[in-house]
């Protein structure tokens, strides 16, 4: 038995939408069936069928990516980017979705994410996801309605050596900054001083929150020493001479603090 995800190919797309729309079907016989019965019982979970049109529009315009989890040859599973996943209806408990979720986890890391961040819908696939190691935000929804969650992505650089410099690096919301409130989040250790003016940081410091929906007007406080070196926001152009840039998650980071000014 052969099981590798491979990129989708229209055939694959085909095979899948066969049972996508095969199991669209039985859930509306047992959808039709429940409401005969006065909403007594349970009915099958209700797969992304609503969701393929425009998966495939999104991965034909070369938008989004869309991979194919096969054995020997079948589609039994796909994911769309990190909005989407599922497997077969007739597969699933056999670890073909812990095989999907760890691909999607590894591609996070390769695009250089400091954060993935889902919609569980299911409520059902609450526990699974949790046994990947996200954390799941009661009350939060995403813009799908789905239940948000997300996975911390921990990135070291390596242990500080040669001359040391101590930092701190904070973050606020614009209304704890304006009024004198506490920062959300702080990262503070001790970096490397470069010989091109620069603090090399033992860890990537990211401006992000489960809390916090939006972090792009958020403010960063940076110290080196007892010196404040910037205190802004991390939008603006001094933010990026001072060391921030985005990853592909839209999440703020920083991993060297320049003390040069352009």
């Amino acid at each position: 038995m052969t099981v590798k995800i491979v990129p989708a190919t229209e055939e694959l797309v085909t095979e899948i939408e066969i049972w996508l729309d095969a199991e669209e079907a039985e859930y509306d016989r047992q959808y039709r069936e429940w409401e005969a019965a006065d909403y007594e019982g349970e009915i099958c979970v209700r797969g992304f069928r609503c969701n393929w049109d425009s998966v495939k529009r999104g991965w034909r315009a070369g938008r989004s990516s869309l991979d194919v989890l096969i054995r020997d040859s079948r589609a039994i599973g796909f994911l769309d980017g990190y909005d989407i996943l599922e497997v077969h209806p007739l597969e699933r408990g056999k670890g073909y979705g812990r095989i999907l979720a760890d691909f999607m986890v590894q591609n996070a890391w390769d695009d250089g994410r400091s954060v993935v961040e889902i919609e569980i819908a299911p409520p059902s696939a609450l526990k699974f996801w949790e046994s990947m190691g996200f954390t799941a935000v009661h009350g939060r929804r995403g813009n799908g309605s789905g239940i948000y969650a997300y996975k911390i992505m921990p990135r070291p650089l390596g242990v500080p050596n040669g001359h040391q410099a101590s930092y701190a690096v904070e973050f606020y919301t614009p209304d704890a900054k304006y009024s004198g409130g506490a920062p959300f989040l702080i990262y503070a250790g001790t970096g490397s001083v470069t010989g091109e003016g620069c603090i090399d940081l033992p860890e990537r410091v990211f401006c992000f929150s489960a809390a916090i929906s939006d972090t792009y007007d958020c403010f960063a406080k940076v110290k080196v020493g007892d010196e404040i070196v910037f205190f802004d926001k991390v939008k603006r152009r001094e933010a990026t001479d001072v060391g921030f840039k985005t990853d592909h998650g839209y999440v703020y980071y920083i991993e060297k603090i320049s003390l040069r000014r352009t």
